[in-house]
């Protein structure tokens, strides 16, 4: 019985590895408070927009105006997320180590602006 609890131990190295450098790449630690917020407000808007369009894919209704004009607000959230994420990169120490890594965000959620209005295009004929 102790030879596998300390088996799965050891097998934790690995998740402790990724975990760390996840940790190091997000430099939470070394983010002030005001980063901090606006990564989440525009990991969480960026999230957000994902699933909306995920399930507006999976579920498609054409001529569906209503419809169409709230993926149209959503798509207009990905814009703000733009301006938060480009707030978040200007403060960002990740920015200034020149680290890997420091615009991911802002490039996700601009390439997600441009595929959820293609998206809003093709399901909804607008």
């Amino acid at each position: 019985m102790f030879t596998a609890v300390s088996v799965l131990a050891a097998n934790m190295a690995g998740v402790d590895k990724a975990y760390s450098i996840f940790a190091s790449w997000l430099a939470w630690k070394r983010r002030g408070p005001a980063n901090r917020v606006l990564f989440v407000l525009s990991l969480s808007l960026a999230a957000f927009v994902t699933l909306t369009f995920a399930w507006a894919s999976l579920n498609p209704d054409p001529g569906n105006f209503a419809r169409y004009f709230a993926f149209y607000w959503v798509w207009g959230l990905c814009a703000v997320g733009v301006l938060l994420g480009m707030a978040e990169y200007k403060t960002s120490p990740l920015r200034k180590g020149r680290e890997r890594g420091h615009l991911f965000i802002l490039l996700y959620i601009g390439a997600l602006l441009i595929v959820t209005r293609a998206l809003n295009m093709v399901l909804y004929a607008g």
